[in-house]
């Protein structure tokens, strides 16, 4: 998949427009590689987001003897404004992951070949990892969303919403995340990428606390943050009130999504950090 000499001519596609079978074989591949090892990438995140609800429940009071007070869970209490952006940041942490460690391993592990050598054009590889990245992000997303639910005592006002919020949003990091696979040469640039980047910029986009109450330097940095218009989304779809209005972040996390896509597929097509 490197650049083409000058002048040579374009090989002839034997699958059409696009390799369906290929695409699915590339997506279902990493999919299994992510759910071999379920209880560590899809169980323990509902446990971690657990823990993070019972630190909260504890520091604020509000859970004495066993007993969830008012003010905690159900309408207008501190949970259901936690829980959508608990959610977002399970999904879009493992989407990341899924892409990153994916493609680090093969370079890591001297497999490039496993993106290169595939019948597969630039862009069908970037759309595969993203894709598989974006069902482990969601399938790990699933029982973290029940489990905030039940403790919440809550519903979701528009499912249809959120399941696009959520989408869009692992998607975006699985893209993202295919970026940053590629620019990691070892396993400490990849936990880089999540340790100063990707878990601050999460934390700093209203999970915790209303952009509101930001100072105003901090909070038009926010602004500028897609997992911001992720939270804000789905926390106007679990029936809460956002700052932003939906399609402004869908089109946001839809834009961010594509841009970031199609910066892998133009940078597997020139083989950067794939080849010797």
């Amino acid at each position: 998949m490197g650049a083409r000499p000058a002048g040579a001519a374009r090989p002839v596609r034997r699958y059409g427009a696009v390799h369906w079978l290929g695409l699915a074989t590339l997506v279902r591949r990493e999919f299994r590689a992510y759910l071999k090892d379920w209880p560590e990438t899809v169980v323990a995140p509902t446990f971690s987001i657990l823990l993070y609800v019972a630190v909260f429940a504890i520091a604020s009071g509000e859970a004495v003897g066993g007993e969830t007070t008012a003010a905690w869970a159900g309408p207008g209490g501190l949970l259901p404004f936690l829980a959508p952006g608990l959610v977002v940041y399970v999904v879009i942490l493992r989407a990341a992951e899924a892409t990153v460690y994916s493609i680090t391993f093969l370079k890591v592990e001297r497999l490039v070949g496993d993106i290169l050598m595939p019948p597969l054009a630039a862009w069908e590889v970037a759309a595969g990892y993203a894709l598989a990245g974006t069902a482990s992000g969601l399938v790990t997303g699933l029982p973290c969303l029940i489990a905030l639910l039940l403790a919440a005592g809550t519903g979701v006002a528009d499912p249809a919403l959120l399941a696009l919020v959520l989408l869009l949003g692992a998607f975006l990091l699985a893209a993202a995340g295919t970026l940053v696979g590629l620019w990691a040469e070892k396993w400490d640039q990849a936990a880089a990428f999540f340790g100063f980047l990707l878990i601050p910029v999460t934390f700093l986009s209203g999970v915790f606390a209303p952009v509101a109450l930001l100072p105003d330097p901090l909070a038009a940095l926010v602004a500028l943050n897609p997992v911001y218009y992720a939270i804000d989304a789905a926390r106007i779809a679990f029936g809460g009130a956002g700052t932003e209005t939906v399609g402004r972040s869908l089109a946001v996390l839809a834009a961010g999504g594509a841009i970031l896509w199609a910066c892998a597929a133009l940078l597997i097509a020139r083989g950067w950090r794939l080849k010797p």
